[in-house]
C-alpha cells in the first residue's frame, strides 16, 4: 500500500494523503502530525479520537508504518 501526499494549497495548514487515488487523510504542516481520516484497508470512517493517532480504531491499520 503506498501513501502519497499531495502538495500542501496556499494557504492551508495540512497536506491530502491519498491511497491508491482516495483520500485518507493529512499530515498537518507545523508538527507533522498524521491523520488518519478514512482507513485504506477495511475502508471505514475512523473513529474521531483515533484519527490524531494514524490508526485505524477498526481494524488496527497504522498508517505511520503503512501496514
Amino acid at each position: 500500500m503506498r501513501v502519497i501526499e499531495d502538495k500542501p494549497i496556499e494557504g492551508h495548514d495540512h497536506a491530502v494523503l491519498r491511497v491508491d487515488g482516495k483520500r485518507v487523510g493529512f499530515r498537518a504542516l507545523d508538527d507533522n502530525i498524521i491523520g488518519l481520516e478514512r482507513c485504506p484497508k477495511c475502508h471505514k470512517e475512523n473513529y474521531c479520537l483515533a484519527v490524531l493517532a494514524g490508526v485505524c480504531a477498526w481494524c488496527g491499520f497504522d498508517l505511520n508504518k503503512g501496514e
